[in-house]
């Protein structure tokens, strides 16, 4: 009797690795976050109408001596004004509604229209964009950007690289340059 429940054991694990194997194959195949090769460098992060305060974000992809990073794939996402990344009261960042896809252009530059963040619904935690990058012979970057004036902005987050403290000028333009490393 016990044989016969180590064999039903091993073949459920058996059955559960081969479903994560299946898992992760198809995640590399083509993963949500990197952009197709043919996607703009420019585009909106949210739909006409949304409501918020508009941004107009934008910057440059470049190698840590300062050169281009032509065909970068980023990908940035954000909550909507009241804080949430789902129609309320979804607020799942796995699966943003309000997201972009770009690659950098020849000179490395980027740029996309969207409203500002808003923090989380009864947190401490800033408004913030998140960003994912990668190019071909780089390291990935990830990173957020928060808003210099956000109370809710620390110490700690000036000082740490997981986070880009940036002014919103005149019109609420944002500016960013990605610097990726080999």
């Amino acid at each position: 009797m016990m044989t016969g429940m180590t064999s039903n054991r091993r073949l459920a694990a058996l059955a559960l690795v081969a479903a994560l194997a299946a898992t992760s194959a198809a995640a590399l195949v083509q993963s949500p976050q990197i952009a197709p090769p043919d996607a703009p460098s420019a585009g909106r992060l949210v739909p006409p109408g949304e409501p918020g305060a508009p941004l107009s974000v934008s910057g440059s992809v470049v190698s840590s001596d300062g050169a281009p990073v032509a065909a970068a794939s980023i990908y940035a996402f954000q909550t909507d004004a009241e804080g949430y990344y789902g129609v309320k009261p979804e607020s799942d960042n796995r699966r943003p509604r309000l997201k972009v896809l770009l690659r950098s252009d020849a000179r490395g530059a980027w740029a996309f229209e969207t409203i500002r963040p808003g923090s989380y619904p009864g947190s401490r935690v800033p408004a913030h964009i998140h960003f994912e990058v990668s190019a071909e012979g780089f390291a990935p970057r990830i990173f957020e950007i928060v808003f210099e004036g956000d109370p809710f902005v620390t110490a700690e987050m000036r000082r740490n690289a997981a986070f880009s403290v940036r002014p919103v000028g005149a019109g609420g333009k944002v500016t960013e340059r990605i610097v990726l490393t080999r």
